[in-house]
């Protein structure tokens, strides 16, 4: 065992004393995501030749293994202190944008994207259409729909981090993306996040009476929990849930950050997830001290999930949350819902977006899309129903 750990240790550092000089340290930027496919391939080529020195799951396969290595390289970058500061938050942001960036695919020239700046009352949102080749108006038109939260913790994330990945969505989907930018924190308070999303469906709603028939929702990590917080608002409130909701290693509330277990996920850590929520509730509060009401304005109900749509989960093996997920499933089962766990054997924390490094990831981005067609298809048929319904005498 410790011969294979010496073998191990010795395979990486030829690999990156050969390869380090010539990727520099801006191996992770912007545009830079073919350098990561350099780096991606080395460790995956030796995984193959040297199966046995990788310490990971022996169930993964050579590439999610390389990825799983390639994002431990740079895991102390994607880190916050108790003390922020401004620029602790911007640097933060700036490496974890470089980070995503550089795994999500190239942007192709046949992506359209356009800035939207949407009203409700007083207040402005900015949201982003994205479809391959030509963008419908989801407004006066049949158009399938993708009404994507992002990630990030609530503190990053942003059309520029996001839009290649939306844009691989809507090509092979075929469908329309709604990318909401929505307010972030420490700027804005987390209220003021959710605000954002629930305006967002009132207004699609206020647009057409009928959309939740050709809308599927989307998230990944905290955008995941801003979605369960919403279809909790929207049953609440007795509107029309989405025909079905993809939910890629969601955040099941705040309160599971203090029942996670040990992980070697390298893509998010103990520290950076209670640091996160504390900046998210504030530096001088007390998570322990608050109250039920306060909670309920931030955090989605942890047994509330009577009337959800059809939900597709995923979640890596290998993430903190995992345990959390899986007992809100459990729970989501009990209260009825349908739903799809899909676990991405020792992999990390919203493994299903990374379809260019991992065959898992490309395995299940594929029966999500089976899924989506299935759950628009009763959509579409339940439309025609009520419209036959009405006009029939």
């Amino acid at each position: 065992m410790l011969s294979n750990w010496l073998l191990y240790i010795f395979a990486t550092i030829i690999a990156i004393l050969f390869f380090k000089p010539y990727v520099d340290e801006e191996l992770l930027a912007l545009t830079g995501y073919h350098r990561v496919a350099i780096f991606h391939r080395i460790y995956s080529l030796r995984n193959k030749l040297l199966p046995f020195l990788h310490p990971g799951s022996i169930t993964m396969d050579p590439d999610s293994k390389a990825l799983d290595e390639l994002i431990s390289l740079y895991h102390p970058k994607l880190d916050l202190s108790e003390n922020l500061t401004k620029n602790d938050i911007e640097e933060f942001r700036y490496h974890s944008k470089r980070i995503l960036t550089a795994l999500f695919p190239a942007k192709s020239s046949s992506c359209l994207i356009q800035h939207h700046i949407l009203q409700y009352n007083t207040n402005q949102i900015h949201m982003y259409y994205i479809q391959h080749e030509k963008i419908n108006d989801w407004k006066y038109s049949n158009q399938s729909i993708i009404l994507y939260f992002h990630g990030g913790g609530f503190v990053f994330g942003d059309i520029d981090t996001y839009s290649c990945f939306e844009c691989h969505l809507s090509k092979s989907l075929n469908m329309l993306i709604l990318h909401v930018d929505f307010r972030l924190i420490p700027e804005y308070s987390l209220e003021e996040t959710i605000e954002d999303v629930i305006n967002i469906y009132k207004i699609l709603l206020d647009a057409d009476s009928n959309i939740h028939r050709r809308l599927i929702g989307m998230g990944d990590s905290s955008g995941g929990m801003l979605w369960i917080y919403l279809l909790q608002w929207i049953i609440s409130n007795n509107k029309p849930i989405p025909q079905g909701v993809i939910l890629h290693s969601p955040w099941p509330n705040l309160e599971y950050f203090d029942n996670v277990r040990f992980s070697t996920d390298n893509y998010l850590s103990f520290r950076l997830v209670y640091n996160l929520r504390q900046l998210i509730i504030g530096k001088d509060a007390d998570w322990f001290e608050m109250t039920d009401e306060q909670l309920s304005k931030i955090s989605p109900k942890g047994n509330s999930y009577k009337g959800f749509p059809p939900l597709y989960i995923t979640a890596g093996t290998n993430e903190i949350s995992i345990d959390e997920i899986r007992d809100m499933t459990k729970k989501m089962k009990l209260s009825g819902v349908e739903i799809t766990l899909d676990e991405g054997e020792g992999l990390m924390h919203t493994y299903a977006l990374f379809h260019m490094w991992s065959p898992q990831s490309r395995c299940v981005q594929e029966k999500i899309h089976q899924w989506i067609r299935k759950q628009l298809l009763i959509g579409m048929q339940s439309k025609s129903n009520v419209n036959r319904l009405t006009t029939n005498p």
